[in-house]
């Protein structure tokens, strides 16, 4: 079946596609780094957990009190770039969730169930005792396998060559197996995770108010570890990961495209500094470094999807019916939604140093 007959008609788009790939593209820098936090959270205190001694301890403690915000920071950052995902490629991720089915169905609940097993690590960290483990280890397999799906899903939008398996899958639903970036691509976000979670926690132990305390030098030694390790293992997986794309998508990044090229070699510059403020313990360094870098592997990842689109939908072929009033008004909304979210966070701050 020729996959091009599957793929939906587009809707108009109310001005140019790049100001919505833009935002996209800033928006979702944000929401991942919430993410790979939050997982990379839970599985730095699972491993805390697991030592059963009483030197890391602390360190489950403090992220169990961090955790839950960060979960909700993350599900509610997730929501713009999902909508200007769904207003570039709307026709082709809905037909990508209905392929899912209930897998996809299913996600909602599965974070509201990650989110209330972060909660009762927080509030019953001290009873829970010996189910410490189990309650966050519940909480991060969960949002392991909420991470999976997603990537399921991206995989399946920008693969229509795989949607005619869906004729032939036994009760109508199934998941992108077929598709060789599937793998490499959740398995990068999970390295990428165990990575920022190191990195967090050696930036939290290395505030001031956290310096006097005795094991606060291993507490970022440690965390800078995990950091470092994380990206090493990436720069493994990231081969792989670009490897699985087509021959025309990866001569984009080899000079056929200058800025893609571009894109690249700056993402992979900033790996290399990420390992060198690892590898000598330099935690807001690695933050500096994290952030660019991510941000340019956020573009390369786009430049990878349009790429795989490009014989079944280009963006740039949207019609646009230049209604600009509606962006104006979500630039207004955005910009105010941030000062609010700013203070309440500065107020939530405040109270808790003063409790």
């Amino acid at each position: 079946m020729d996959p091009t007959l599957l793929v939906p008609i587009p809707d108009p788009i109310q001005v140019p596609w790049g100001w919505f790939q833009g935002l996209l593209s800033l928006t979702f820098v944000v929401h991942i780094l919430l993410v790979n936090i939050a997982l990379g959270g839970a599985l730095a205190a699972l491993s805390a957990t697991w030592c059963k001694h009483e030197c890391t301890e602390p360190v489950g403690k403090d992220i169990s009190v961090k955790l839950p915000t960060i979960i909700a920071l993350a599900v509610n950052f997730g929501v713009a770039p999902l909508l200007f995902l769904q207003t570039l490629y709307g026709h082709l991720f809905y037909v990508s969730d209905i392929l899912m089915g209930w897998w996809w169905l299913v996600v909602p609940f599965l974070i509201i169930v990650a989110y209330y097993a972060a909660y009762l690590f927080d509030f019953q960290f001290d009873g829970l005792g010996s189910l410490r483990g189990l309650v966050i280890g519940f909480c991060a397999l969960i949002l392991l396998l909420v991470g999976f799906l997603f990537s399921n899903n991206i995989s399946l939008l920008g693969n229509p060559v795989q949607w005619p398996q869906y004729f032939t899958a036994e009760g109508g639903t199934f998941l992108n197996f077929g598709d060789p970036t599937l793998i490499p691509r959740y398995l990068h976000f999970v390295l990428a995770s165990l990575a920022v979670g190191g990195l967090v926690t050696a930036l939290h132990w290395q505030r001031p108010s956290k310096q006097a305390e005795p094991l606060a030098e291993w507490y970022v030694d440690q965390g800078m570890k995990w950091f470092f390790r994380g990206t090493v293992a990436q720069l493994v997986v990231g081969p792989w990961f670009l490897l699985g794309f087509g021959h025309d998508v990866i001569l984009q990044f080899m000079g056929h495209s200058g800025l893609a090229t571009a894109l690249f070699l700056a993402s992979l510059m900033g790996a290399l500094m990420c390992l060198h403020a690892g590898f000598f313990k330099q935690p807001r360094q690695g933050a500096f470094y994290l952030v660019c870098t991510v941000a340019t592997m956020t573009g390369v990842r786009e430049f990878a999807r349009i790429g795989t689109m490009d014989p079944y939908f280009k963006a740039t072929s949207l019609e646009v019916t230049g209604q600009y009033s509606p962006m104006i008004m979500f630039v207004v909304a955005l910009v105010v939604g941030l000062g609010l979210m700013a203070y309440i966070l500065k107020l939530a701050a405040k109270a808790r140093k003063e409790g």
